[in-house]
C-alpha cells in the first residue's frame, strides 16, 4: 500500500508541474497602429528579441485602448477616434486573427479627449479608461463613460495599467514620468523618471503572475521598446528593442490574477495523495 500512494503522489505532483509549467508562460498581444493595415503581434512575456514576436496581417482593429478581463479569457477594445470627429467603439478583438466585434459606441469623453488607454481592474472588475488628461469609468455593456477626475495639471498620460492589488498607474509622456493614480479621484503622483523621451501612443499592462509591470514604448520614427518598469523608481529597462518591427504599439498582457480551476484541483489532488500518505504512515 506504501507503494500505491507514493506513486499516486509522485504522478499527481509530476502532472501539477506539468500543467503549471504549460500554462506559466503569459503573453503578449499588441496591436501596431502605425503600419498601414493594423497586424496584431503576439511573444512571451520573457521574449529577449523580435525573433520571438508572431505577426499577423490583416487586424480589423485599429486603437490604442485594450485588455483583458479578469480571467484572461476576452480581450477588450475601443477603437481610435476622437469624440470631436466621430465616437469610437468599444468591442472585442479576436486574439487569433485581430478581428473587431463592437459592442457599442463610446460616450461621455470630455471635448477632444480621445481614449488613450483600457483597463480592467482585477479586484473587482471595474472597466477604466483615459484620455490625456482624465481618468473614467466605463459600462461595459452600454460604451457610457463616467468622469472620475482630472490626472493634474501638465500631464499628459497617455496609458494606465492596474496592478494584481489594484493599485492604478500611468504613463506621463509630457515630462516622461511613471506615475501612481488615485482610482477614487484621478489625481497622479509622480514615481519617477522612465529614462525613455516617449512620444505619440504607448502600450502598458501587468504580468498577475509576478505582478511586472511592461511596456511597449515608442520614441517615434519607428523606433522603441519591449520594457518592464521599477515601481519603486519609474525607471524602464529595455528588454528587447522593437525598432525591427517599425511599429507603434498598443498592448495586454493575458495572465489571470487568480488560480483557474485546473490548477486549484489539482492542488486538491496534492493535498488528498499526502492527506492518504499522511494517514498510512500512522498505521
Amino acid at each position: 500500500m506504501q507503494r500505491v500512494y507514493l506513486r499516486v503522489l509522485a504522478a499527481t505532483i509530476a502532472f501539477a508541474s506539468m500543467v503549471s509549467t504549460a500554462s506559466a508562460q503569459p503573453t503578449v498581444f499588441a496591436i501596431d497602429n502605425r503600419s498601414a493595415t493594423p497586424r496584431l503581434l503576439t511573444w512571451p512575456v520573457n521574449a529577449t528579441s523580435t525573433g520571438q514576436v508572431t505577426i499577423t496581417t490583416g487586424a480589423t482593429f485599429a486603437g490604442f485602448a485594450m485588455d483583458f478581463n479578469t480571467s484572461a479569457t476576452t480581450l477588450f477594445g475601443i477603437t481610435q477616434a476622437a469624440a470631436a470627429v466621430s465616437p469610437s467603439t468599444f468591442g472585442t478583438i479576436n486574439t487569433s486573427t485581430g478581428a473587431f466585434t463592437p459592442i457599442a459606441p463610446l460616450t461621455g469623453l470630455l471635448a477632444g479627449g480621445s481614449a488613450g488607454g483600457l483597463k480592467i481592474d482585477p479586484t473587482n472588475e471595474t472597466f477604466y479608461v483615459n484620455d490625456g488628461a482624465n481618468l473614467y469609468t466605463l459600462n461595459p455593456a452600454t460604451g457610457a463613460l463616467t468622469n472620475v477626475g482630472a490626472f493634474g495639471t501638465g500631464i499628459l498620460n497617455i496609458e494606465i495599467a492596474i496592478s494584481a492589488t489594484g493599485q492604478m498607474y500611468g504613463h506621463d509622456i509630457a515630462a516622461d514620468n511613471l506615475l501612481l493614480i488615485n482610482k477614487a479621484t484621478g489625481a497622479a503622483t509622480v514615481i519617477g523618471p522612465t529614462g525613455f523621451a516617449s512620444n505619440f501612443a504607448q502600450g502598458m499592462d501587468f504580468d498577475y503572475t509576478t505582478n511586472t509591470l511592461y511596456a511597449t514604448i515608442y520614441t517615434g520614427g519607428g523606433t522603441g521598446a519591449f520594457a518592464s518598469f521599477n515601481l519603486a523608481t519609474g525607471a524602464a529597462t529595455s528588454l528587447f528593442a522593437t525598432t525591427p518591427l517599425n511599429a507603434e504599439m498598443e498592448m495586454a498582457i493575458q495572465a489571470s490574477p487568480v488560480p483557474e480551476p485546473t490548477s486549484l484541483a489539482l492542488v486538491g489532488l496534492v493535498g488528498a495523495a499526502s492527506f492518504g500518505w499522511r494517514r498510512l504512515r500512522k498505521k
